[in-house]
């Protein structure tokens, strides 16, 4: 029987770098049959939640206080199977998000026994922060961002004398669009601070390349917002901003234990 036990320079198991390519395909069927049904059974929750319009009204309550009251309900689609598509992305998109845990602790499972002992130490928090980031993106998204941008759209076109006829399916698209990329965005931090945790990255390299940086997130927010207006871009452009330079004292706080240590 072969050991588990990592080797003492702190490498990968010596099993894994033993194990056949085609043992190695195997895990990787197991582990994308599993992720398949998890992600399954939240679709077979969302689904019925979307028939009964819990999922849709939870949505619209940003587009209903910005049209003071409420625009006509249900909203209109243009399209004879435009009901039939908002129920598809939404229970699809839903079951994405409601099964991120079990897809990234599936993932996680993968990839582990590849990874040295410090990968590892980094790794497994690193997936419970990711996705606690992710859903704290999208609640900021929800509760701030997404009305704020419904509200500002709302009221410019009545300001320039447009009716505002939303369809269904294109508020549906930008709610759901700019939801998921708030979550994403929220990985930023992460990101930055696992690679100052492995050493790619600094302290004085994130606070000397501030400037790059700035061009970088107003380029990303440019890439994930479902539109091309610059409300939703500067919207999420302003808290990564903010999570940047939480990402510079994060990498002063990782650096301390290894100054203290150099010093001793």
């Amino acid at each position: 029987m072969k050991s588990d036990r990592l080797p003492p320079d702190g490498g990968a198991p010596a099993e894994a770098a033993e194990k056949p390519f085609l043992e190695h395909l195997e895990d990787l069927r197991r582990t994308a049959i599993k992720a398949l049904l998890a992600y399954g059974c939240a679709a077979a929750v969302c689904f019925p939640l979307t028939l009964k319009g819990w999922i849709v009204d939870l949505l619209k309550r940003p587009l209903i206080r910005a049209a003071a009251g409420g625009p006509p309900a249900p909203l209109p689609t243009l399209s004879p199977g435009g009901g039939f598509a908002v129920a598809m992305r939404i229970s699809m998109e839903g079951a994405a998000v409601l099964s991120l845990p079990v897809l990234l602790f599936q993932i996680g499972g993968f990839v582990l026994p590849a990874l040295t002992r410090r990968e590892r130490a980094c790794f497994v928090p690193a997936l419970a922060c990711g996705a606690a980031l992710f859903y704290a993106g999208m609640a900021f998204c929800y509760l701030t961002a997404l009305p704020w941008a419904v509200q500002f759209f709302w009221n410019f076109n009545r300001f320039m004398g447009i009716e505002n006829l939303w369809t269904i399916n294109e508020y549906i698209f930008f709610a759901t669009r700019t939801l998921i990329a708030f979550g994403l965005v929220f990985e930023f931090p992460l990101v930055v601070l696992l690679l100052v945790k492995i050493g790619v990255l600094n302290r004085r390299m994130l606070s000397g390349n501030r400037s790059y940086a700035i061009v970088l997130i107003f380029v990303l927010a440019a890439v994930l917002t479902p539109g091309p207006d610059a409300v939703t871009q500067c919207l999420m452009a302003a808290p990564l901003l903010l999570l940047y330079e939480a990402c510079v004292w994060g990498a002063w706080l990782i650096e301390r234990p290894r100054g203290a240590g150099a010093a001793g």
